[in-house]
């Protein structure tokens, strides 16, 4: 019987030690907390956010939720819709619709 709650002690801290680091929700930032986030980190590690796009985009009504990733991670996307567009295998699809 110690064996078994023994094991399952062992598997719930196992398990716990699989929890993610819950970091900063850049998506809920004002401008003014961002730029204080942003004024320690180096160029290619800050955070720049799109803000939320609702009307019509290529013909039909979406919603863009706001988007914010790192400068790093920007320069990463658009090399690939530049790598994409320019091998011709976009499949005549907007380069800017490509999602990694």
């Amino acid at each position: 019987m110690i064996k078994r709650y023994l094991m399952l002690l062992f598997v719930l801290l196992g398990l716990s030690s699989c929890e993610s680091a819950v970091g900063p929700s850049f998506e809920r930032m004002s401008e003014t907390e961002l730029a204080m986030y942003n004024a320690s980190l180096p160029t290619d590690e800050q955070i720049i956010c799109q803000e939320e796009i609702r009307g019509w985009i290529g013909g039909r009504y979406q919603r863009l939720p706001k988007l914010c990733l790192t400068v790093r991670e920007i320069k990463r996307r658009q090399s690939l819709v530049e790598a994409v567009s320019s091998s011709g295998f976009g499949g005549g699809a907007d380069p800017g619709s490509v999602v990694c």
